[in-house]
């Protein structure tokens, strides 16, 4: 399958959601992987709302988990977008070193184009709805595990933005009310997609937050406003490949009754 087919298979004319699927992972499928692709188990995801219950998902898992997790919800009848937006190599056909097999980059994104060419054939299979919600894809580890990168490493770190993203009018006029944000082993956004939702918060969708690893419970919450300071502080950190340290700065959490289910 070449990539022009994988990516269609994932951005679907008919979809409305596909003018959000980031192609530059698929214009670098033409890497030489030094492992196959490999089949995968299906992800447990009845913790899930159903298709009707008017809910976005944005899962910020890492590495290809969002993807394994996305098809698995796609056989729910979501919709996945993948908004993997870093480059996984300075040219096209680079790769991992080829003495050590070590990726020579900051963020290893070897794992998520595999995913997204495995999983296109059982993507494809499916018959998802035309007007179903969507889950948006992305990478936890997109800003990188150290601040400070050697100088032989390609530093693809990435930061998403609001325009990554539909609006929130768009959001509401495709049938969609609230945002589960869906996370491993914290509940608070990362500090990019904190501003995403806040745009979304106060566009009036309503805002959830799970845990993968333990999503028996939805937690509701608002992000604050954050200051004028903060707002261009965050945009210059992000311009300068940084992250905040602390998380939670903006956001106040409201504990909420309902479930997963």
């Amino acid at each position: 399958m070449t990539k022009e087919e994988v990516f269609a298979i994932w951005s679907p004319l008919e979809s409305p959601w596909s003018r959000w699927v980031k192609p530059v992972l698929f214009a670098h499928n033409d890497v030489e992987f030094t492992t196959p692709r490999a089949g995968h188990s299906s992800r447990d995801v009845t913790w899930s709302p159903s298709t009707h219950e008017e809910v976005a998902l944005v899962l910020d898992l890492p590495g290809d988990e969002g993807v394994w997790v996305g098809l698995a919800l796609a056989a729910r009848g979501y919709r996945p977008v993948p908004v993997y937006n870093a480059l996984p190599y300075p040219t096209a056909r680079a790769g991992p070193d080829s003495i050590s097999h070590a990726p020579s980059v900051a963020v290893n994104l070897l794992p998520i184009m595999n995913a997204l060419h495995s999983g296109a054939d059982q993507l494809a299979k499916l018959n998802i709805p035309k007007d179903t919600p969507p889950v948006f894809l992305l990478d936890a580890n997109r800003h990188g595990e150290v601040e400070q990168i050697a100088p032989d490493k390609f530093d693809n770190r990435s930061v998403c933005f609001t325009t990554d993203f539909p609006s929130a009018s768009f959001l509401i006029s495709r049938g969609i009310r609230k945002i589960l944000l869906v996370q491993l082993e914290r509940v608070e956004p990362q500090a990019d997609v904190e501003q995403v939702i806040y745009d979304w918060q106060i566009g009036g969708l309503l805002i959830e937050s799970i845990r993968i690893d333990s999503p028996s419970e939805r937690l509701q919450f608002r992000i604050r406003r954050p200051s004028w300071f903060g707002a261009i502080l965050q945009k210059a950190l992000a311009a300068l490949g940084l992250r905040r340290v602390s998380g939670d700065d903006h956001a106040a959490w409201m504990h909420d009754s309902s479930t997963g289910g």
